[in-house]
């Protein structure tokens, strides 16, 4: 994986006042957003990402505005973020006042390594909130995590530890087991919520779409997937998110598009490969339509 996890990471919040790290595989940082305050008005101007990485924050004081795979989250003290690999993070604001630490795991670092719980191994559980990213935590749970994440820092700095990667494994499924019992309590590791239809149906449309904007682009596609018409699934979406099919459909689009480009190797004519666009030509008017620039402006930027 070489530096790319933690590079990455580093550029999504630039607020980095001071890390530890072991290898390339995992670092502990504290976060302050007086280095990297922001506020983006319109979420078009902002760069997605997605993360090659584990990313934990616990957020201890202020506030940001954060997208998660499309749907916003409003940052608040006391709350603990996951951002797993495959997560498209946009940030929209960053307050001044926020305070808190994260802890970044990449992925190759439990290779073949077992936890060895065979009823209930503690990243079965944790994996279970994978859509539930952003969850609040009391004060006590709160300082209770706090203590989790200094452990992991202790043995990143423990140097001298002759088994130091097997302790930093297990501090980090020690961190797993707390917060997984934090969230037992809250009923979200034994309950999934209760949705409606319409709920229901948009969940499904939002997997469907991250696993085939790059290809598919019309909303019969997505419509004959769930078994509805299409103008159903554009007055759910519209009713629920206040966007149209079409909308989420190009916004999804978009946000591959942006993250495509910036891979200095990719030529615009493979991005619009990759996207099945028809032509350059055709991807080029698409992505300015959206974005009021060209691709290759878009790019230089």
């Amino acid at each position: 994986m070489g530096d790319l996890p933690l590079l990455e990471i580093e550029q999504l919040i630039d607020g980095i006042e001071s890390s530890d790290s072991f290898l390339n595989d995992l670092s502990v940082a504290d976060l302050n957003g007086e280095r990297v305050s922001y506020e983006i008005r319109d979420l078009r101007d902002t760069t997605p990402m997605r993360m090659d990485a584990l990313l934990m924050i616990l957020v201890q004081e202020g506030s940001a505005e954060i997208s998660i795979d499309y749907v916003p989250y409003q940052i608040e003290p006391n709350m603990f973020i996951i951002l797993m690999p495959t997560h498209v993070v946009q940030i929209s604001r960053i307050g001044k006042d926020l305070r808190g630490c994260m802890l970044t795991v990449s992925r190759s670092f439990f290779d073949g390594y077992d936890p060895g719980a065979k009823k209930n191994p503690p990243m079965a559980h944790y994996m279970r909130v994978r859509k539930n990213p952003c969850t609040r935590l009391t004060e006590e749970e709160s300082l209770h995590m706090l203590a989790q994440f200094r452990n992991v820092r202790d043995k990143v700095r423990a140097h001298d530890h002759f088994f130091q990667r097997e302790a930093l494994q297990n501090a980090l499924v020690g961190l797993f087991i707390e917060f997984a019992n934090i969230s037992m309590g809250k009923g979200e590791m034994t309950a999934r919520p209760t949705l409606s239809r319409k709920e229901e149906l948009f969940e499904q449309f939002l997997q469907l779409l991250f696993q085939h904007c790059k290809e598919q682009h019309v909303v019969t596609f997505y419509a004959e997937k769930l078994f509805i018409t299409p103008q159903y699934l554009s007055l759910i979406l519209k009713e629920l998110t206040g966007k149209s099919a079409n909308k989420w459909i190009d916004d999804a689009l978009i946000m591959e598009a942006k993250i495509l480009l910036k891979a200095p190797q990719a030529t615009v004519q493979q991005v619009a490969d990759l996207l099945h666009f028809s032509d350059q030509s055709t991807f080029g008017k698409f992505f300015k339509k959206h974005m009021g620039i060209s691709p290759m402006e878009y790019r230089k930027s």
